[in-house]
């Protein structure tokens, strides 16, 4: 079972129907994934390891430190 702490966001973006209507954001280092800033405002699918970063200013902060990432592919309509 997986352990994580972030910040729990309402989401009214898409209809109750598609989407449970909550979002847990969760800090993402990615120094390891090439050119991240493509992957900005997208869909993006990751692996890593989820880490505590002990920062001299903000303390104790879970982070999730990304290997590898990539956009998520729209699926087409069928029908």
């Amino acid at each position: 079972m997986a352990y994580l702490e972030a910040y729990l966001r309402r989401h009214t973006g898409e209809p109750e129907g598609e989407h449970t209507g909550y979002l847990l954001e969760v800090e993402v280092d990615v120094s390891a994934v090439q050119n991240p800033e493509e992957l900005a405002d997208e869909q993006v699918a990751v692996t890593g390891d989820v880490v505590i970063v002990d920062y001299p200013d903000r303390g104790k902060v879970l982070i999730f430190r990304a290997t590898s990432a990539a956009a998520m592919e729209e699926e087409e309509p069928t029908g």
